[in-house]
């Protein structure tokens, strides 16, 4: 673990997700050496494969960016959501503590019960209202039964890139190829948080040496996913007047959602990394790189 950041070893599983893809650009820009690794490479749910991955890796870095996260579907598979986020999560804590790799993983806003108006801090209460929250959750107690010593819980929200599907990517499209309305939730607030800039905060932190913890990583200030919406659309020339505001209620989810979820996320700076851009400012930048994959 006391590599330079040059000399530097990664392995990422879930490689081929949004997070994992913007991984291997950040650790690619930063000319570190990494390996990514799909579910059909590793399957995080199987112990000894994950074992003998890592040992061969000999990885200083072991990073989990593999996670179920269908919040719907979390609802009626139950299992499955914790066999990957709580037992992966597990296998590689303690395959990385085996190695001596600091192990790096992704947890949610979801964790916490969205009652309040106030960024939730660190060690805010935890109430998670929904099998994909109560999954991710028990990954977090997972790793600080098994490696609390040399992980860094990294607990972000809302992510896009261009990558894989997501919010942002979706409502462009609807955006750019008709003209019907749509209807977006108003009454749900967090942090649209772009995917890029959250991997090359986490290169930055392991750079850094952050101390082993649990930590926030959003973009800051706060909106609705409806305040989202508009911003994808006015940025696409489209009318935002197509985008309708509406409550959750109206909308028959099975999975409850916090209804405030924005994360306390300023201590980045003392840590010496510096912190994600404002919400706004990110989706603006971002908007290059996504709309090219519309094409």
């Amino acid at each position: 673990m006391a590599a330079t950041k040059e000399k530097m070893k990664w392995l990422i599983a879930g490689g081929d997700g949004q997070l994992g893809l913007s991984l291997k650009n950040a650790l690619a820009e930063s000319k570190i050496e990494f390996l990514a690794l799909s579910r059909s490479e590793m399957d995080i749910t199987d112990l000894s494969r994950v074992k003998e991955i890592i040992e061969k890796s000999c990885a200083d870095v072991i990073v989990n960016a593999a996670a179920y996260t269908n919040v719907e579907k979390a609802e009626s598979e139950r299992d499955t959501a914790f066999l990957i986020n709580e037992t992966g999560t597990r296998n590689l804590a303690i395959a990385s503590r085996e190695c001596n790799s600091r192990f790096l993983h992704f947890s949610t806003d979801y964790v916490f019960s969205g009652s309040g108006n106030i960024p939730w801090q660190i060690n805010s209460p935890i109430k998670p209202l929904s099998i994909y929250g109560q999954s991710k959750l028990a990954g977090e107690k997972a790793i600080q039964q098994e490696y609390v010593e040399g992980s860094l819980i990294i607990r972000t929200a809302w992510l896009y890139s261009q990558f894989g599907k997501n919010f942002y990517k979706t409502l462009l499209k609807i955006a750019l190829e008709n003209n019907d309305p749509v209807k977006v939730v108003s009454d749900q607030i967090g942090q649209p948080t772009n995917a890029v800039e959250l991997a090359g905060l986490a290169v930055e932190a392991i750079a850094n040496e952050i101390p082993a913890g649990t930590y926030h990583a959003s973009n800051s200030g706060q909106a609705s996913w409806y305040d989202f919406a508009l911003q994808i659309f006015e940025l696409a020339g489209a009318d935002p007047s197509r985008v309708i505001a509406v409550a959750t209620s109206e909308y028959q989810a099975k999975a409850p959602r916090p209804q405030f979820s924005a994360l306390e996320n300023s201590k980045w700076l003392e840590l010496g990394v510096k912190p994600l851009s404002h919400w706004q400012e990110s989706v603006v930048s971002a908007f290059p790189s996504i709309s090219k994959t519309m094409s």
